[in-house]
């Protein structure tokens, strides 16, 4: 473990030694997020406010859980040249991530490591009490410049297969693991899937789950999506028929358009316009 402080001042113009509770707690848990993807584990101890708006330092205790090989994809160096470096060194790195305007953060950055960031500049936009942010000993940023630091990455589309029959391997009635089973329309012997349970009501309630076995050869017809962002990438959003017995009326094309958060795109044979589609 190593220990390392991490000075954060939140300027305030109006000369108000305070911040939202809320900026603090997101700025943090979002630092603990982007610095896991670095290959730190952190823990963050917060120091005495001081004046000149709000300003501390934050204590960070932190431990190696290994090295992620995109910094060196970014940085051209080895993951043992950055073991060298030791842990000063990815903060800093972090720090400089976190500070970097998103015009030039690097197309190859995670994901996840972008939403966090988000998430930040977006709480601080929303926090009449800051004027400027600053980290570590990197130049303050000034609130007029915060929407410049947000990267709004587009959401993963959401394909719409159509309708499929799954030959159901192994069940998960204790919703502990994902469904396995051979999906029609793929070529694969074997694809895990889940459901979407809100639009899937019908099955739960119909099928008795304590009666099936561990291990089955059932087949159930079903509506089908596949979300590539996603764990399990494929998902049922409505069963129709599980073994002959009819279950529920498919979603017609109009109502999945109901769902707006991801983009739809139908199979050939369907309307190819791009509809707007989603759920958790």
């Amino acid at each position: 473990m190593d220990n390392q402080i991490l000075p954060i001042h939140f300027g305030n113009l109006q000369g108000k030694h305070e911040i939202n509770a809320t900026s603090l707690l997101v700025f943090i848990s979002a630092y603990k997020e982007i610095a896991e993807a670095f290959g730190l584990a952190i823990d963050v101890q917060i120091g005495i406010p001081q004046d000149g708006g709000w300003k501390t330092n934050l204590g960070i205790v932190i431990t190696f859980i290994g090295f992620n090989p995109f910094i060196a994809l970014l940085t051209g160096e080895t993951a043992d040249d950055w073991a060298k470096k030791g842990h000063v060194k990815i903060v800093l790195a972090i720090n400089d991530f976190i500070t970097k305007k998103s015009s030039v953060t690097p197309p190859e950055f995670p994901k996840e490591c972008i939403n966090q960031k988000n998430k930040i500049y977006e709480q601080f936009q929303k926090d009449a009490c800051i004027d400027s942010f600053r980290l570590g000993d990197l130049p303050p940023i000034p609130r007029q410049s915060f929407h410049e630091y947000i990267d709004l990455v587009p959401d993963e589309q959401a394909e719409y297969l159509g309708e499929t029959n799954i030959t159901v391997s192994s069940p998960d009635w204790k919703g502990k693991r994902s469904w396995r089973g051979q999906i029609e329309i793929l070529d694969e012997p074997q694809s895990s899937f889940l459901f979407v349970k809100d639009l899937t009501g019908k099955f739960w309630e119909k099928i008795k789950l304590d009666s099936l076995p561990l291990h089955t050869t059932d087949v159930m017809r079903v509506q089908l999506i596949r979300k590539p962002s996603d764990r399990v990438k494929y998902q049922v959003i409505r069963v129709l028929s599980y073994n002959g017995e009819e279950i529920d009326q498919a979603l017609s094309n109009a109502a999945i358009h109901g769902f707006a958060v991801f983009a739809v795109r139908f199979p050939a044979d369907e309307p190819t316009s791009q509809l707007a589609f989603g759920f958790e």
